[in-house]
């Protein structure tokens, strides 16, 4: 009974509760988060002792006192204080968000509080506050936000949009840069509204793309075309990947991003139409050909039918650019390109090969080549006839439209399936328009299998050629012209080839391939070297120095950008007197760029030489040539001496010829004298020079000399 009563006593009842508060207390100073009590002044009645660590302090130390006896920040504490006792006035506990510094570190740290008013023992109002640090939470929500910012950020300078499909859902989400892009708003979040905006000719490729991601992961990367709802069609680069998987490892989130590639397919076309189209017709050029053609052998491998290819070239279309003016023939090039597209099926090719040259391309044409070639000459008709229309062609302001017709001639090649390379036919298909050309233009010609031994024959007479320019197997003969007074006063130079195995081989047999391959320029610069060498050696032996020299230049080495540098090179090498040395070209050489021949040609003349126009009368010349030209010899060509005793016309075209050589004050020199009745025509109608076998046909060094010393008659037939 009396230890019960001292177990009672208000002593033990003390200890026990001082116990119970000691507990409440080291718990409370436990929990890793403040919890603290306030008065009506904003004075802490309680704080743990994360409370006081975070303030620097002891609980007991901050009991009586406000935040910023502890922070320093006065308008803080203010804060705090007001926000207390506006708790305490509406007397509701509320969750709020504020900051407190830590005045050890100095450190800001985010707080969520729960603020519960009450009443001490006293009846007066107090606040407390159970608190929880969300600093890093709200850090990386901070960061989080930030990060999305600066991507959206990101995404609008790099002009991208982002997009997410969820595809259990298959809600899309998109950025505000693909809504910019794209002109869709993103309350239409839709994959089956996405992709009913792509064009329709695309679809099937978009979807086929995103079925191989979802069922094989292959990269989706794609371009296609989009509708914008403004009626724009963009095209998008679009790229995605698999983000997230379900349970089942089925693709769960696809994220991707889009770009507007628009202006740069623009810019893409436009740079293959200037690589592959011809800026005048807008007809593919050779390149885009050369690929069409690949094709077109390929479908004849497949397919078992023949094609064709046809080469076309416009009949004496020069004279057009001559009467009048380019612009003249770049509008006739353009309304017959299009013309002659239009008579070609869509799966066939028209392209300008060049100049005035047409490529036509046809397939699917007949299995037998003969019928095939029947077609093809049926379709080359109609293309004739279609050209052979009048085109209204405008001038300029002050000369009226004209009505001009042109004619073309058209070379066809048949190709079979396995038969043929594409540069081959291109080569084959203009023989046969050399073809038809022969036969007096405005016609077609079907390549004849002949013509291949032919090609076979220039091959190897090609070889020939380069391995005897290499051994030194070319001589030149020369041929004399005589005065009125018959002196022996030049001589042109005339190249021979001592060919190893078929003897001594005229210009007849092999000038053809020389003009139509690489030989022109080698070939042309050993004659040019070898009549300054013999030149100089007649210079220095007083018997040969009165003699003049003459060689001939061809049109393709006058053409060539070297052709100047080259002449003045091998002259100056040689030392010779360069009055004493011709160059002779033909009327061929204006169907160059007339305005830089001349350049050319005055160059050479500052330089010392001086030039014969070969093969008067026979070509393209007119009086306006011979006043720009630097010429001062006309030579009458042998055709119209040869004939001028029997033909009125051609001695009428000779006495023309002379006459005007002197108007211009130049010489005139016939060749093809054969006859003593020719010389004396000629003579009488004033001709300065003669040349011909009546005098001596073209001989070697030696019996040149011979006949220069007089120890050689001239063959002169009565």
């Amino acid at each position: 009974m009396g230890s019960r009563l001292m177990g009672d006593s208000p002593q033990s009842q003390l200890d026990a509760e001082r116990e119970k508060n000691r507990l409440l207390s080291d718990i409370v100073n436990a929990i890793p988060e403040p919890i603290l009590a306030k008065n009506w002044e904003g004075n802490f009645v309680f704080a743990n002792s994360y409370v006081a660590k975070l303030y620097g302090t002891t609980p007991e130390e901050m009991i009586g006192k406000e935040d910023s006896f502890f922070t320093g920040n006065k308008e803080q504490g203010r804060f705090f204080k007001e926000n207390v006792q506006s708790v305490m006035r509406r007397f509701e506990p509320e969750t709020v968000y504020e900051d407190s510094t830590d005045s050890n570190t100095g450190e800001v740290r985010h707080y969520q509080s729960l603020k519960i008013p009450f009443k001490n023992s006293n009846g007066e109002p107090n606040v407390a506050v159970i608190a929880r640090d969300i600093t890093e939470i709200t850090e990386l929500k901070n960061l989080a936000e930030f990060n999305s910012k600066r991507l959206e950020l990101v995404l609008s300078v790099s002009r991208e949009g982002m997009w997410d499909w969820n595809t259990e859902t298959n809600v899309v989400l998109f950025s505000k840069g693909w809504e910019r892009i794209t002109g869709i708003n993103r309350s239409r979040g839709s994959f089956s509204y996405f992709m009913s905006r792509i064009v329709e000719d695309d679809k099937q490729r978009v979807a086929d793309a995103l079925e191989a991601l979802l069922e094989k992961n292959t990269p989706y990367e794609i371009e296609f075309r989009f509708n914008r709802p403004d009626g724009e069609v963009i095209w998008l680069w679009d790229r995605g990947s698999i983000v997230e998987y379900d349970e089942e490892g089925k693709p769960l989130l696809l994220a991707g991003i889009v770009q507007d590639v628009t202006q740069q397919k623009i810019n893409q076309s436009e740079i293959e139409s200037l690589a592959f189209y011809d800026s005048l017709t807008s007809l593919p050029n050779r390149a885009l050909l050369n690929d069409r053609l690949g094709l077109a052998l390929d479908r004849c491998k497949r397919s078992g039918k023949c094609g064709a290819v046809l080469f076309l070239d416009l009949d004496n279309f020069k004279y057009l650019n001559d009467t009048y003016g380019h612009q003249a023939g770049d509008d006739l090039l353009m309304v017959l390109g299009g013309r002659l597209n239009s008579l070609v099926r869509g799966d066939d090719t028209v392209a300008r090969f060049g100049g005035d040259e047409f490529v036509i391309v046809l397939n699917e044409l007949d299995v037998d080549p003969r019928n095939a070639a029947a077609q093809a000459k049926l379709i080359a008709k109609d293309i004739r006839s279609e050209i052979g229309k009048n085109i209204s062609i405008t001038l300029n302001e002050n000369r009226p439209p004209i009505n001009y017709a042109i004619t073309a001639s058209i070379g066809i090649t048949i190709f079979e399936p396995g038969l043929k390379e594409a540069s081959e036919l291109l080569q084959l298909a203009d023989l046969a328009l050399y073809q038809a050309k022969s036969k007096g233009k405005d016609d077609s010609a079907v390549f004849d299998p002949v013509i291949q031994e032919e090609i076979d024959k220039t091959a190897r007479l090609e070889k020939e050629l380069w391995a005897s320019l290499a051994q030194g197997d070319f001589v030149l003969h020369y041929q004399p012209q005589y005065d009125e007074n018959l002196n022996l006063v030049s001589a042109e130079a005339l190249i021979r080839w001592a060919h190893p195995e078929r003897g001594l081989l005229s210009p007849s047999d092999f000038m053809a391939v020389v003009e139509g391959t690489n030989l022109i320029s080698p070939i042309g610069d050993w004659v040019l070297a070898e009549a300054c060498r013999q030149l100089k050696e007649w210079q220095s032996d007083s018997r040969y120095q009165h003699l003049r020299m003459s060689i001939n230049i061809s049109a393709k080495q006058v053409w060539s950008g070297d052709f100047v540098t080259n002449v003045k090179r091998i002259v100056s090498e040689s030392g010779i007197d360069r009055s004493m040395l011709k160059l002779e070209i033909t009327e061929t050489v204006l169907l160059g760029d007339t305005k830089e021949i001349i350049e050319k040609l005055n160059e050479l003349v500052d330089f010392g030489l001086s030039f014969s126009l070969d093969d008067f009368g026979t070509g393209y010349s007119s009086l306006n040539y011979l006043k720009h030209l630097p010429i001062n010899e006309l030579k009458v060509d042998h055709s119209f001496t040869r004939d001028l005793l029997d033909d009125e016309m051609d001695l009428v075209m000779v006495k023309s010829i002379i006459a005007m050589g002197k108007n211009f004050g130049i010489s005139v020199v016939a060749e093809g004298v054969e006859k003593g009745p020719h010389l004396e025509v000629l003579k009488g109608l004033g001709c300065d020079l003669y040349q011909g076998n009546y005098f001596s046909r073209p001989v070697p060094v030696s019996e040149f000399t011979g006949l220069v010393d007089g120890k050689v008659q001239a063959h002169q037939e009565a």
